[in-house]
């Protein structure tokens, strides 16, 4: 349940760029690479962080499941976007998705290459 969560954060966040949009057609394992490093990375904390940040997408995701009836990861922009606004008021979710947020974009700029944008 905590990697559908950590899924939904990553598109939640990576959707915002505007690099990410041009080339989303072009990288269908863009998502799935990111989702390794992202949880590789968690996986490596020692187990005081990790702990608390796996609960926590568990409860994120099990109160997503209640609510809307899918996982974070299904739901469309939208659905995920109002979602993600009604349980930012959780404790230490902004901690989780400051965290998620800063692993997927410096994985999204390793893995994607970067085209100057002419289009100023």
């Amino acid at each position: 349940m905590w990697k559908s969560v950590l899924t939904g954060i990553i598109l939640e966040n990576i959707e915002t760029l505007r690099h990410y949009q041009i080339m989303k057609d072009q990288n269908s394992n863009t998502v799935e690479s990111i989702f390794q490093y992202v949880s590789g990375v968690i996986s490596t904390l020692p187990w005081y962080f990790r702990l608390p940040v796996i609960m926590l997408a568990n409860i994120i995701g099990l109160l997503c499941l209640i609510t809307t009836g899918h996982n974070l990861d299904l739901l469309s922009s939208e659905k995920r976007s109002s979602y993600l606004r009604r349980v930012r008021f959780i404790p230490l979710f902004g901690m989780l998705n400051k965290l998620v947020r800063s692993m997927a974009f410096l994985r999204l700029f390793d893995c994607l290459p970067l085209e100057p944008d002419y289009s100023k």
